[in-house]
């Protein structure tokens, strides 16, 4: 975000008014990485799950691990 401003909210040259639009383009993304990194860790744990079943079969694991 820092290298690249503008990215997610367009933000004109600089002024005044662009520091609010920089702190809210902030809280977007900081809250758009915090859900990416909840719905990662939930599908890790899911998976994590199916892979220590042991009823599954070892067709069933493989294409668990594709």
């Amino acid at each position: 975000m820092e290298l690249r401003p503008g990215q997610l909210l367009p933000i004109g040259p600089s002024s005044q008014g662009n520091s609010a639009a920089k702190q809210q383009q902030k809280r977007i993304l900081e809250k758009v990485w915090g859900n990416v990194e909840k719905a990662m860790t939930e599908m890790k744990n899911a998976l994590h799950s199916q892979l220590q079943n042991p009823n599954r079969t070892v067709d069933e694991q493989e294409k668990t691990i594709e």
